[in-house]
């Protein structure tokens, strides 16, 4: 018990908790100031910052939850100190560079604990392939879910099984890719280097490597999934008790069988595909162009069509309101794993066989 107690996984789990209830603490009072700094800058020539401020807060005045993740983002930098001092950041001896939880370990070191990251020669071909394949294979179970009649093309008068399109609009390509791309690569990146650069090494020395990667993948997926049910609304945002409040609604997703199926275990899959492909080749080059082509390519396809509303329930549970939610594109990114699994087969160090 007290070796668990101990371990770098279980402060890691502590720092999740900690932000969370920090941040529902923070979040009234992060509004309340907005607000007031709103209040008095409004109509007034006042410092550039402070108009900034006030502007931002008015405009979120009635969108409480953009201040609870506000207040969860500073809670984290407030917390993420503390932590990194708790964390066994050499105390073996060993510089934080030579732990095999660092982003690059030099090539002399011997991981007898965890993975290091190592040089990849093939680094820009695998991102080229990860970003083809995760990409091309959601475009393509796009086209195919628009042709069945779960989505349908923004400029379509109707979708294919004549249900009236109620948003016509002309699609502008140019501008969803320009859109779609910066985001997916700073996504993709910063993303990788966390749940799988730093945090999987962290996982890798606690448990075997299989147990590391489902271990994580639930983490990715529950940090992925904190958002709060379609309309959820905070009663008295100016309530001490606000931030719990909204905390509360949020968590009671987990409780959605839906929403589990439909989306949580989309994310827990999603995580183990880049978790494996970061095992597999000992670098992040892989699962980041993975991670970058499924974002562009959802954003892209987001900006072009719209969910077809009306649908059976089995068709909500086949394919939700986007490319990323249901049992059909839950399929997809298992066949994406498959493609990567057999890609980097040639491993000899594979984490079914180490489990």
């Amino acid at each position: 018990m007290l070796r668990t107690l101990q371990s770098d996984v279980f402060k890691i789990l502590v720092y999740v908790a900690a932000s969370l209830v920090l941040a529902a603490a923070m979040a009234p009072w992060i509004y309340n100031l907005g607000m007031g700094v709103a209040e008095i800058t409004e109509g007034k020539d006042t410092n550039g910052l402070l108009s900034w401020i006030g502007d931002a807060a008015r405009r979120s005045e009635t969108n409480f939850p953009r201040f609870f993740d506000r207040s969860l983002l500073l809670s984290a930098l407030l917390l993420l100190g503390p932590v990194v001092a708790w964390l066994r950041v050499g105390r073996d001896g060993r510089r934080f560079r030579d732990t095999p939880w660092s982003l690059r370990l030099p090539e002399t070191v011997v991981s007898d604990a965890g993975q290091p990251l190592r040089s990849n020669p093939n680094g820009w071909p695998q991102w080229i392939v990860g970003f083809l394949l995760a990409g091309g294979l959601l475009l393509v179970s796009g086209w195919v879910m628009v042709k069945a009649g779960f989505f349908m093309w923004r400029d379509a008068a109707e979708s294919v099984h004549g249900v009236p399109n109620p948003w016509l609009e002309d699609i502008r390509w140019g501008s969803a890719v320009r859109k779609a791309l910066p985001s997916a690569l700073m996504v993709s990146l910063i993303e990788e280097v966390l749940f799988r650069g730093i945090l999987l090494g962290i996982f890798l020395r606690a448990m075997k490597p299989a147990a590391a990667i489902v271990s994580l993948s639930f983490l990715f997926a529950f940090v992925h999934f904190l958002e709060p049910p379609m309309g959820a609304k905070v009663p008295d945002p100016e309530a001490l008790d606000a931030g719990f409040v909204f905390l509360g609604q949020i968590l009671a997703r987990f409780a959605e069988p839906f929403s589990m199926i439909g989306r949580f275990a989309m994310l827990v899959t999603l995580s183990v595909v880049l978790s494996v492909a970061r095992w597999r080749t000992a670098s992040l080059w892989l699962p980041i162009g993975l991670h970058a082509g499924w974002v562009f390519c959802y954003q892209v396809f987001k900006s072009a069509t719209w969910p077809v509303s009306g649908l059976p329930k089995l068709a909500e549970w086949l394919v939700g309101g986007s490319l990323m939610e249901g049992l059909l594109p839950l399929a997809v990114v298992v066949m994406t794993g498959v493609v990567v699994a057999l890609m980097t087969r040639a491993r000899t160090d594979d984490p079914l066989e180490n489990a």
